[in-house]
């Protein structure tokens, strides 16, 4: 099964929960382009993940896979078997996408459980994972697992992927997070977001796109401005911290574009510095 990843063309924090987890106004899209490949065979009494040489005893996929068995009362003699193509703690959501991979594995072949039970279940494992069920352009708000769908777009919008060569974990960005910057989202911005997917208005997407975690990574991780700023001078319509980072995402105004930016990026940058990924949200 793939498990692609995703972005964030809007992330506005609206407050926090007692229990710490933060409240969010978000627009996600889906990067079809950009997936893991998630297997699952018969095996041994127990869950095992591994990937390639390495065994995986407890990341989200085994810890999918057991709150899956524990809930049906099944027991589990599973191993998944992981191909790895998107960064770790990159805000991508490969985790995330891995985990939901494995609940719909299992949802396939058991059949436990309906739609909301399994979207139950994930959000037990992470706020992205129930995105990650049935991955399409969304409006997520409360910590991310409430959703409202945006109608099928004639087109997506030409995304590019460029991830530095060190990870960011999401607590570190939510816990720098500008206390100022937590409130509300603009109404008008996001209704400017939605009008300018659904026509096609790239231009327009790139004039909303906004991420409240963005400054606190700037701040720390000088790359990310060079990247951001090289990116804009290139031609890109914007360029962002995709979720918590810490990988950027930028816009072009056709694929054509974003190929452009890739070559200029893998041009000035050393390879062993940074990762491009390109067609994002082209389903390969």
């Amino acid at each position: 099964m793939r498990c692609g990843a995703k972005t964030n063309l809007f992330l506005k924090v609206t407050g926090k929960r007692p229990d710490g987890y933060h409240l969010l106004q978000t627009l996600f899209l889906p990067l079809p382009g950009v997936a893991d490949e998630l297997t699952l065979q018969d095996g041994a009494p127990g869950v095992r993940c591994s990937s390639g040489n390495v065994v995986f005893p407890d990341n989200l996929v085994c810890r999918a896979a057991q709150l899956y068995a524990e809930t049906a009362g099944l027991e589990p003699a599973w191993d998944f078997l992981l191909v790895k193509n998107i960064p770790i703690a990159a805000g991508l959501g490969g985790g995330s996408s891995d985990a939901a991979g494995a609940l719909r594995l299992l949802n396939d072949r058991y059949g436990c459980f309906h739609a909301s039970e399994l979207a139950g279940l994930a959000v037990k494992l992470g706020a992205d994972v129930p995105f990650f069920l049935d991955p399409r352009p969304a409006w997520a708000s409360g910590i991310g697992e409430e959703f409202r769908y945006l109608e099928p777009l004639k087109e997506m919008p030409p995304v590019l992927v460029v991830n530095p060569a060190f990870p960011v974990s999401a607590k570190w960005a939510y816990t720098h997070l500008a206390p100022e910057t937590i409130g509300s989202a603009d109404a008008g911005s996001l209704e400017r977001m939605e009008k300018s997917l659904y026509t096609g208005d790239w231009e327009g997407v790139a004039r909303e796109v906004h991420n409240d975690l963005g400054f606190a990574l700037y701040r720390k991780f000088p790359l990310l401005t060079l990247l951001r700023d090289h990116l804009l001078a290139h031609g890109a319509l914007c360029a962002e911290v995709s979720g918590s980072g810490s990988s950027l995402f930028a816009i072009g105004s056709d694929q054509a574009a974003c190929h452009r930016l890739a070559e200029a990026l893998r041009n000035d940058f050393k390879s062993e510095s940074i990762r491009v990924f390109e067609s994002c949200t082209v389903n390969c």
